[in-house]
């Protein structure tokens, strides 16, 4: 048996750990105070919480930001929530000459641009009806109740910009654990949007270290038809970013145990080759984690285009995908420099590159894998620069050929010439060349 498939194995193993795991307790509510970070007191920060009225309006951060604060992560985009209704907001912001844009005024978010910089502000809300996909909200001043309608406990803290934290439910606890776990039942917050049964797979991807508990698997389970209901691009979205998280395996194969993968991405079969890609990834850092590349690994091949259609991949996406699922992991370990040149020039850097990736993941599966053979052949398409093909029309026009599908047919057949030649020969040769066919042909 391969190294792969026993390491296949073993992170089976561990999902059945997961599936198993006891809940935890829920954690008494926490008030602390925090030494600023700089990401608090950088001047932008500093002028918007100024305009929305801090300290004598309660207005803290919340989020990522509080969340990634709490891990030792990079603070990213800064969220701020506010006990103003957005109407109150937008007149604080346009007093004090702030650009403010309404991104989602129906649910009280704002996006204020300071300095350059944009910072999302929400009025703090309940939710009064949800369907499952969409939510009727009120505002309201009270912090308890906005914190408490949050899906994940570490996205329910707030943080004040005097340095004071506030946790309701457990947050910093779980946060600090790698422990991503619904506030309160997860039923409900299931039920309140079906999109979060694929974001918990998402936050276990990017910030799970310990196992979600069994209860919350059961109402995962429970409310798969729910998913049905969700736009295709939402759950495309939510599936990139999954993929995209440094280490995915564990979480995607969470989510085939429990059968979330089946009821979106039915045409996967195996989740082997996805293993044998991050692996590859990992021993070549220079390249980074990428969800399309990844998907293209879940996928069979004749599901491409199913795939790309139903998720309304962008034009670029589904050329990517499309030239990633035509990969022949036989043609490649054939491969010289000539031709690898050769793919380079007509399908660019970035395109063989991945190819090469998942090809050389391919091999890890039949466990006939070159590491030495896989890195030079992406050592050579990292330091071979296509070259600019040196001829234009203007060249077969100047000698005597008139406009049309003659002048194309010409370029293309000394660009032929050019390329087999291994891209050497110079300018003045291609033009002799290009004479040559003209006036053989006249």
């Amino acid at each position: 048996m391969s190294p792969h498939v026993l390491r296949v194995a073993a992170l089976f193993r561990d999902i059945s750990v997961h599936l198993n795991a006891k809940r935890p307790r829920l954690a008494k509510t926490i008030q602390s105070s925090w030494d600023r970070q700089p990401w608090m007191t950088a001047p932008p920060v500093l002028r918007l919480f100024e305009v929305l009225g801090a300290p004598n309006i309660d207005a803290r951060f919340v989020g990522g930001c509080v969340r990634n604060a709490v891990m030792g992560l990079e603070v990213g985009e800064i969220d701020v929530a506010t006990p103003e209704k957005p109407g109150q907001v937008l007149d604080r912001l346009s007093s004090a000459g702030l650009k403010a844009v309404p991104t989602g005024l129906k649910y009280g978010t704002i996006t204020a641009i300071v300095d350059g910089i944009s910072f999302e502000i929400t009025s703090l809300r309940r939710d009064t009806s949800c369907d499952g996909r969409h939510a009727d909200v009120e505002f309201t001043g009270d912090w308890q109740q906005d914190l408490r309608r949050r899906d994940f406990t570490m996205n329910a803290m707030s943080l004040r910009p005097d340095g004071m934290l506030f946790d309701d439910h457990g947050g910093i606890k779980d946060a600090k654990a790698g422990r991503v776990r619904f506030v309160g039942d997860a039923a409900d917050r299931i039920q309140e949007d079906y999109l979060r049964i694929l974001r918990l797979f998402r936050f276990f991807a990017w910030y799970g270290r310990v196992p979600i508990d069994k209860s919350t698997i059961i109402a995962c389970r429970a409310e798969l038809s729910g998913l049905k209901y969700l736009s295709a691009e939402r759950i495309k979205q939510e599936i990139i970013k999954t993929l995209s998280a440094p280490k995915p395996t564990l979480a995607v194969m969470a989510m085939h145990s429990c059968g979330v993968l089946q009821a979106v991405l039915p045409e996967v079969t195996s989740l082997s080759a996805l293993g044998a890609l991050v692996e590859v990834e990992s021993e070549v850092p220079l390249f980074p984690a990428d969800g399309i590349r990844r998907l293209a690994a879940l996928i069979p091949v004749l599901a491409t285009t199913d795939v790309a259609q139903r998720f309304k991949l962008s034009n670029v996406e589904q050329a990517r995908l499309r030239a990633l699922n035509k990969n022949d992991l036989k043609a490649f370990k054939n491969y010289g420099c000539a031709e690898l040149h050769r793919r380079l020039y007509e399908l660019g850097k970035a395109a063989v590159v991945d190819q090469v990736l998942l090809a050389w993941s391919q091999s890890l599966i039949v466990a006939d894998s070159d590491v030495r053979f896989w890195r030079e052949l992406l050592d050579e398409a990292v330091r071979w620069n296509p070259r600019h093909f040196p001829l234009t029309g203007e060249d077969v026009l100047a000698l005597g050929v008139p406009q049309g599908p003659e002048v194309g047919e010409h370029l293309t057949a000394v660009e032929k010439y050019w390329i087999d030649a291994g891209f050497a020969p110079s300018r003045s040769s291609l033009l002799a060349e290009l004479s040559r066919r003209v006036e053989g042909q006249t």
